[in-house]
């Protein structure tokens, strides 16, 4: 009788193990999701099987700015460049060290990515929680600059014109 008290208490608390073991899992700590060599595959594949194709990776370029006397340099780097019909883009994949996206990141380390690239827009790729961004810049330039083009290109159009006259009439 002994032994099958025993051997009950042994398979119940084995369940109660398992069971706690499941239910504060998410205590144990931090689950990495994927490995940082497994989130560029991850990323890779999903561009690939969402129709981009990968132009490059781990696109490279310096950006260096003077004041003075002074030289400031920052390396920029784009995960990947892809290309989906006409449209290309930089890929961006999200760390776990992000705090969030702001103004100021946009602002300092995409912005140039998108006009460094001469890309159409920039993915971001969170690859743990499997959310993709399209970020999109507009450059809105002031009235005088548009009124200077338009009065530009008007001008153009008018000497054209004007030409156009002068060798038909001779």
């Amino acid at each position: 009788m002994r032994l099958q008290v025993l051997f009950a208490l042994l398979i119940g608390a084995g369940v109660l193990l398992l069971v706690g073991r499941s239910i504060f899992s998410q205590w144990r700590g931090a689950d990495k999701g994927v490995p940082l060599r497994g989130k560029y595959r991850a990323a890779m594949e999903w561009l690939e099987g969402n129709g981009y194709r990968v132009l490059r990776a781990r696109e490279r370029s310096t950006w260096v700015g003077y004041y003075g006397d002074r030289e400031f340099q920052k390396q920029l780097i784009a995960d990947f460049i892809v290309r989906q019909g006409a449209k290309t883009y930089a890929v961006k994949l999200a760390s776990s060290r992000e705090k969030g996206i702001s103004g100021a990141k946009l602002r300092d380390s995409w912005f140039p990515l998108y006009v460094l690239f001469g890309v159409q827009g920039i993915l971001h790729i969170d690859v743990e929680h499997e959310v993709v961004q399209v970020v999109d810049f507009d450059l809105k330039p002031p009235s005088r600059v548009v009124w200077a083009r338009v009065i530009n290109r008007f001008l153009w159009l008018l000497g054209g014109a004007l030409l156009a006259l002068v060798v038909m009439h001779a």
